[in-house]
């Protein structure tokens, strides 16, 4: 499992994987929240605030649509997503990709994880920094990461709103 570990520490260091996950591992390590639960809590908003973007934000809608029913393992034959506009596209993604939480199993929000409101939301604009200035920050997310943005992601993910 170290060696597994390792290789996969390796490959994420390399691919910039965005900011979700900038954001994740400082919010994480700051509140104690499990790094995976982090992500978890902070893709779908991530995933809104990507569709906003000027580039890639439709090709991100028609994600639903190509995942279609059997492309994960386990998925029922009807587990298309709803994907009639854009729109409900991007919203089935982030639903979608809250997985476990989603389902009820996982906080859904860092206020539900046990994070305290007050020393959350003073904390955002220096976690809104350190987010921006990891190297994984730039990344594979198509829309310009501005720090005032993750502020607000980060927001978003202590109350569980959609961004």
């Amino acid at each position: 499992m170290h060696n597994a570990g390792t290789i996969a520490g390796m490959a994420f260091g390399s691919a910039f994987l965005g900011v979700v996950h900038a954001m994740a591992h400082t919010l994480g390590a700051t509140f104690h929240v499990a790094h995976g639960r982090t992500n978890a809590i902070l893709l779908p908003q991530v995933i809104r605030y990507t569709r906003r973007g000027p580039v890639q934000g439709d090709q991100l809608a028609q994600v639903p649509e190509l995942r279609g029913p059997g492309a994960v393992p386990g998925d029922r034959e009807d587990a298309r997503l709803p994907a009639g506009s854009p729109e409900q596209g991007v919203e089935s993604l982030a639903r979608d990709g809250r997985g476990a939480a989603g389902q009820g199993r996982h906080p859904d929000s860092f206020k539900a994880a046990g994070s305290t409101r007050r020393p959350f939301l003073e904390a955002l604009p220096q976690q809104a920094m350190y987010a921006y200035e990891r190297h994984s920050a730039p990344g594979q997310n198509p829309r310009c990461r501005m720090i005032a943005d993750m502020q607000q992601l980060n927001a978003a993910g202590y109350y569980g709103d959609r961004v």
